[in-house]
């Protein structure tokens, strides 16, 4: 018997983890929209932050990947990289927006647009003010739904990981036991001849 259930909010747990996929999947595409268009516009400033982010986000994608395979094929192992994946991603956001609020708990603006990949852009300290709040919002936000995300894979985890237990406990849902190499009784000279020591049975006598 699987003991963690195999639903969540309105739906099965395979289907909300390809909802979480999806969904992850769109906020890369908008992420890498929003940093091919603040690589055009701070140039060479922002090319390190521009580098590192498509780098952790083919990361992301590749471990979404992995995720929506091993959810089509019931394997919990292949949910882990994604698990992984969304922990480290988590904390990021986290310390990213602890240290904007921090920052502009301080005044120090300039920390802000060094952190931003901004530092020799002429920005007012009142509009980096306003920068800072937002990504310290839009960051927290994502950490928030990344922790949900993050429960409905755990739980995902947890049922394919107790499914494929239970199925290997299954002695007739085992290759072993449908690839058995069963053998019938050899076969005699009296075979297919209609002959009564082949077992046949005849109710009329000649």
């Amino acid at each position: 018997m699987v003991e963690t259930s195999n639903r969540i909010c309105c739906c099965n747990l395979r289907t909300a983890g390809y909802i979480v996929a999806f969904v992850e999947v769109i906020l890369c595409i908008l992420a890498i929209y929003g940093m091919i268009k603040n690589f055009q516009i701070f140039g060479a400033t922002y090319l390190v932050w521009f580098i590192v982010g498509i780098i952790s986000i083919i990361i992301i994608l590749i471990a979404i990947g992995i995720l929506i395979y091993g959810i089509k094929k019931d394997k919990a192992r292949y949910v882990l990289p994604h698990l992984s994946a969304q922990v480290f991603l988590i904390a990021f956001l986290l310390i990213v927006a602890l240290i904007v609020a921090l920052l502009l708990i301080f005044g120090r603006y300039q920390g802000i647009r060094s952190l931003l990949g901004r530092g020799d852009y002429v920005m007012s300290d009142e509009s980096t003010k306003w920068v800072g709040i937002l990504l310290v919002i839009v960051y927290f936000f994502l950490a928030i739904l990344e922790i949900f995300f993050l429960w409905i894979i755990w739980k995902l985890y947890k049922y394919l990981n107790e499914y494929h237990k239970l199925y290997n406990k299954d002695p007739f849902a085992t290759p072993g036991y449908g690839g058995q190499n069963w053998r019938t009784a050899p076969l005699n000279i009296n075979n297919y001849h209609g002959n009564p020591h082949a077992g046949d049975i005849y109710p009329y006598t000649t």
